[in-house]
């Protein structure tokens, strides 16, 4: 018996349609073209801010410390570029917390005009940076205030100035937000025991630790944002801390910078 291949018109007789699916017999070849799905470009992350002041003690100026007798290198405490100019006129330190928050911020959102103005004067008590505050948030008109003071009136009294330096961050706090400028609290940095400046310790209390915890309950009841930066350093004085047992390290610096970003990121960021 002699079979005859089917014609190309038989063929196409038997292709079957079940909705959208065509059933070929084994010996066909179909070729899909490829399918390319065009995804909408991710908006790029905003701030809700765009000028920031950091305000208050050493911590926000930013200079490296050494001791009397182990004074840091001149050549390390040049700026790597101009820092913004403020009220207060802080000399740049190009290693400076908000130095480093300045290039944090810039590279999470490139683009956007955001600009930090560092107002730390080192020495500086906490009633005088109180004091000072009003003309700060009249000639810098920021839209957050980052404050770490507290520290040089713990070292001077102990003990004796939580009181005060809780109650005089309590008013910091009040006059900004009445401004309607959003205030981040840093909690005091931990001391290096033995450190030429180290003088929380001369009552053999660790007072940072009790005026710490009063912070962080006032500034809840206040409604500012608390930036820890305390639990930061916990455990890591020996790299964070300086020579004098008091300011922080080039990568001490860092850490702050980074935990004020992180908390920055997590507050003000556009939705």
């Amino acid at each position: 018996m002699h079979f005859s291949p089917p014609s190309s018109s038989a063929l196409n007789s038997r292709l079957l349609l079940v909705g959208a699916l065509v059933v070929l017999p084994s010996c066909a070849t179909v070729r899909v073209a490829p399918v390319t799905a065009t995804v909408p470009d991710e908006e790029p992350a905003r701030l809700s801010v765009h000028r920031l002041v950091a305000y208050g003690d050493a911590m926000a100026e930013g200079l490296l410390h050494g001791c009397p007798d182990e004074p840091v290198p001149v050549s390390r405490l040049q700026p790597t570029e101009p820092a913004k100019s403020g009220v207060r006129n802080a000399p740049p330190s190009g290693v400076s917390y908000p130095a480093r928050l300045q290039e944090l911020l810039t590279e999470h959102y490139p683009g956007q005009p955001i600009e930090i103005i560092n107002e730390g004067v080192g020495g500086a008590e906490v009633e005088a940076d109180a004091a000072q505050l009003g003309r700060i948030l009249i000639g810098d008109a920021p839209d957050v205030l980052l404050l770490t003071s507290g520290v040089h009136s713990i070292n001077q009294q102990q003990g004796e100035a939580i009181s005060r330096v809780v109650q005089a961050l309590r008013a910091m706090i009040r006059e900004a937000k009445a401004r309607s400028v959003t205030v981040m609290v840093g909690t005091m940095l931990p001391q290096r025991e033995g450190g030429c400046r180290a003088d929380d310790y001369l009552d053999n209390i660790n007072d940072i630790i009790l005026a710490n915890a009063q912070i962080r309950t006032m500034v809840g009841e206040e409604g500012a944002i608390l930036v820890d930066l305390y639990q930061a350093f916990n455990g890591r004085t020996a790299t964070l801390i300086g020579p004098d047992g008091l300011h922080p390290s080039a990568d001490g610096y860092l850490v702050i910078a980074r935990t004020f970003f992180d908390a920055i990121v997590r507050t003000l960021q556009e939705e």
